[in-house]
């Protein structure tokens, strides 16, 4: 990793509709991930980007259906995004729209550069395209003769395309993978990985501007526009100074990036091959989270009834335990059902009893003792290379972009804190004045370390805790559900 700078993003999610419940683990992922290491690395070293993918014929469609004009649609819903972000505290560096002008200027010098290097070509095409997908689609991957994503049989399409030689790369995208077999998490995906490369054929780039009005003008060639995918995916280098500020670029480049299990060929494959055709290092690192499913635990779908909007469970529970749930009860790397109860029993027992109880019992005992509770010189050693042990293995965790696994260790140190303060009773008339006071000291740095390692997770709160633990000012940071 370079050790000065560090880049995140997420993918761009379509601006066709409401942003999902997938989407808000995925931006709130990232936040998080993004917070703990401006914290390690300071603010000015950690750029954060997310955003929206606004072109392509299922936004046009959409646009058409609601009666709007395309500018007026893609802005509506890129909005949208914008507010669900602040709903749930995702604080990002950058807010990436792809209908931006500067965002056309970059992909046609991307598509340029492609071109140069002689990995892009023309001819005549017919397939099978999902519109839902936004992309063609092999037989093999048909079922009943329709889409498995989308439940749709893909339209007949026939027309002569701009195609891009990712088979150049297949070589050369094995033996980075071979060479690199960290570079994907869960590592469990490395072998579909793997299969996808080995599979890779000439993926198709652009569409003819007749039959998709609502895109990016292909270089040299009006009648022709940029396939939608091939002109989100460059926004990763773009925002950075691809094309205007190579220096920038050299600086923060390569990055993070997060994406959904529905991606990796996209991700892993497409984007690499991509990022060798113009000659730049191939992403830091791929992560992959998991699927938030069904209560019933299967995938979910509309004609299910199923589907889970992160704005009704706002209003249900509040932003921060939606967030709190989402990154510590849904794994960070697999599949899994997002489950009310699981949400209130996980929310009751590891914040409002275990964490907000040990904060408001040290600082009642610190005010009912007369105990100033920040002084880190009484802390007894044994205690503090305790709490230090537990923060190494808690940091590691975040250092590999463990969340939920952080979370756990944390509820840990919050509970034993708690085990220690009953052991102790600091509220004993037998204690003498210094004795209660390095307790309650010690149990003071427990819990500033507590509150700092939560902080990417539940930001608001952990800010709240911070001031009242320093003015030893009593506070009812959860209340139960």
């Amino acid at each position: 990793m370079n050790n000065k700078k560090l880049y995140i993003t997420t993918t761009l999610p379509y601006v066709n509709a409401e942003p999902h419940i997938g989407h808000a683990l995925e931006f709130v992922q990232a936040d998080a991930i993004s917070r703990y290491f401006k914290s390690k690395l300071g603010k000015e070293n950690v750029f954060f980007n997310v955003g929206t993918d606004e072109h392509g014929q299922k936004m046009f469609k959409k646009a058409q259906e609601e009666g709007l004009e395309i500018q007026e649609f893609v802005n509506k819903y890129a909005q949208r995004f914008k507010d669900f972000c602040k709903l749930f505290f995702v604080d990002y560096d950058f807010f990436y729209r792809t209908s931006d002008e500067n965002h056309h200027k970059a992909a046609q010098e991307f598509w340029k550069r492609c071109k140069e290097k002689g990995d892009i070509y023309k001819k005549r095409y017919s397939g099978k395209y999902c519109v839902g997908c936004e992309r063609y689609i092999t037989e093999k991957e048909l079922v009943d003769g329709k889409c498995p994503d989308h439940g749709t049989e893909p339209e007949e399409k026939d027309e002569e395309n701009y195609f891009f030689k990712l088979t150049n790369y297949k070589d050369h995208l094995l033996k980075w993978l071979d060479s690199n077999p960290e570079v994907l998490k869960p590592k469990q995906k490395r072998e579909e990985l793997k299969r996808i490369i080995e599979e890779i054929e000439d993926i198709s780039i652009s569409r003819l501007r007749e039959n998709l009005p609502w895109g990016i003008e292909v270089p040299d060639d009006p009648e022709q526009v940029f396939y939608v995918w091939f002109d989100a995916l460059t926004n990763y280098v773009n925002v950075i100074g691809f094309g205007t500020d190579e220096e920038k670029l050299n600086e923060w480049w390569p990055g993070i990036q997060l994406f959904g299990p529905d991606n990796l060929r996209f991700q892993g494959v497409i984007w690499q091959g991509m990022l060798a055709s113009v000659g730049l290092d191939h992403s830091q690192k791929l992560l992959e989270h998991g699927m938030v499913l069904g209560p019933d635990g299967t995938k979910m779908a509309k004609t299910k009834g199923n589907v889970i909007s992160p704005f009704d469970q706002e209003e249900k529970f509040g932003a921060e335990i939606v967030r709190f749930y989402l990154l510590v009860g849904i794994p960070t790397f697999s599949d899994s059902a997002y489950k009310e109860d699981d949400l209130i029993n996980m929310y009751n027992s590891r914040l409002a009893n275990n964490f907000g109880n040990l904060l408001n019992r040290v600082i009642h005992l610190a005010q009912s003792k007369g105990v100033e509770i920040n002084k880190e010189e009484l802390v007894e050693q044994d205690f503090k290379r305790k709490v230090d042990s537990m923060r190494e293995e808690i940091e590691s965790y975040y250092n590999d972009y463990e969340i939920a696994l952080a979370a756990g260790k944390i509820d840990e140190l919050a509970d034993w804190g708690n085990k220690y303060i009953t052991e102790k009773e600091p509220w004993s008339k037998e204690l003498d004045f210094d004795t209660c006071q390095n307790i309650l000291n010690n149990l003071g740095y427990l819990l500033k370390t507590v509150i700092e390692l939560y902080s990417p997770i539940v930001p608001e709160s952990c800010s709240k805790a911070k001031i009242a633990l320093e003015r030893n000012e009593k506070i009812i940071l959860f209340n139960k559900i």
